[in-house]
């Protein structure tokens, strides 16, 4: 006759190396980084953090020593860029 606790430790080590194989799966999945093809920020929103730069620059020229504020600056399209250009510009 089969030892019953035998199975309930086999049955719990089972359990355990299921769950253990679901978590590094979940680990891998939440930490795998985007392909490298991919580009991390939308071309409308690289195109429009070029022009804020642009506009930065421009000001920044012309008024030596002053504190330059952009308030406002909308890039016409649906997408909001808001974050990305949080990202950006702390990145600096």
């Amino acid at each position: 006759m089969p030892d019953p606790r035998r199975r309930k430790h086999r049955t719990w080590f089972i359990a355990w190396a299921v769950l253990c194989a679901a978590g590094f799966a979940a680990t891998e999945a939440l930490t795998r980084s985007p392909p490298a093809d991919e580009p991390s920020v939308s071309t409308d929103c690289a195109d429009y953090i070029a022009q804020v730069e642009a506009r930065l620059a421009e000001q920044w020229t012309d008024a030596e020593g002053t504190v330059v504020a952009v308030a406002g600056i909308s890039n016409g399209t649906d997408h909001d860029c808001s974050q990305e250009l949080r990202e950006h510009f702390d990145a600096d």
